[in-house]
């Protein structure tokens, strides 16, 4: 039987490649050498993620990782916080990930034994999956304390991505005082991840009308005027079939000032479109490995 040839990249692709593993090496020669001179470390930039449930934040998380981890779908699927810190290494060709102690305060959960040790990806998922049950069956529901997850693999940038448990929309009324007394504590650990000025805050909007934004409600009592918020619309692939005109679509994707105030950075919002689908060698999944989740 024939070896089947590796995939080549296009030259434009290969540059962009090589030019993204140069900026990643030069980061890690730059912290080298800091250590070797006694300084500090430079810092690598912090991002957090912010949306409501279902906006698709653990599925674009993980497409800017390049692989899969975490357990995505409708409703909570996460209650911790997970801290990422990414690093690039061009000699791992499949991601190598240590978890750490979990950090935060007033949380009784015993992370002993999951304690900064080296882990399969796979324990990795189990780990996150278990927490979420346990606390589901927390009269909390949900805890500030971090998930830290080390990462080092050929597709990662050097950042560090904390992805936050879902704002909820709580319908009023006395009969929702749960939800509603949920969504307060979500909100409020959110505020506390974003408010360190140092962080970029990624503001996940699964909407068509920038009008009815709500993450940005709740973004904006931190950062007003959203000098350190991207904006991201979610989804833009169902988004589209429900403009009747082109101008509409216009202006979702170059909303005027009057609709987006404030100095947004990056000046104007981005939009995503992740592909559905987990990687798995079982008959529900799509992709069969993380390089072809990569490439799609």
């Amino acid at each position: 039987m024939a070896t089947p040839r590796p995939e080549l990249l296009s030259p434009g692709e290969d540059e962009e490649e090589s030019a993204r593993g140069l900026l990643y090496e030069a980061y890690n020669e730059l912290q080298r050498l800091a250590a070797e001179l006694g300084g500090a470390a430079v810092p690598a930039p912090a991002v957090v993620v912010v949306g409501h449930q279902t906006d698709g934040k653990s599925a674009l998380v993980e497409a800017l990782m390049g692989f899969q981890f975490n357990h995505v779908g409708g409703g909570t699927k996460t209650r911790r916080p997970i801290a990422l810190h990414l690093r690039f290494n061009p000699r791992c060709h499949s991601p190598n990930c240590r978890l750490l102690a979990g950090s935060g305060e007033g949380d009784a959960e015993d992370d002993a034994g999951a304690a900064d040790r080296a882990m399969p990806l796979a324990d990795i998922q189990a780990y996150i999956e278990a927490e979420n049950k346990r606390l589901e069956n927390d009269p909390s529901q949900f805890s500030a304390k971090e998930i830290i997850i080390r990462i080092e693999y050929k597709h990662c940038p050097n950042l560090t991505i904390i992805d936050t448990p879902g704002l909820i929309l709580a319908a009023p009324g006395r009969k929702n005082r749960v939800l509603q007394s949920q969504a307060c504590a979500v909100e409020a650990l959110v505020h506390a991840k974003i408010q360190h000025k140092e962080t970029i805050i990624l503001c996940l909007e699964d909407c068509s009308d920038w009008s009815n934004a709500t993450t940005r409600r709740v973004v904006m009592q931190v950062d007003p005027d959203l000098a350190r918020t991207v904006l991201v619309s979610t989804k833009l692939d169902t988004k589209i079939p429900q403009f009747a005109r082109a101008s509409d679509v216009e202006v979702f994707l170059h909303p005027p000032t009057c609709v987006l105030d404030g100095s947004l950075l990056g000046d104007s919002p981005f939009f995503t479109s992740v592909p559905s689908g987990r990687v798995g060698s079982c008959h529900e999944a799509v992709f069969r490995s993380n390089e072809e989740f990569k490439k799609v």
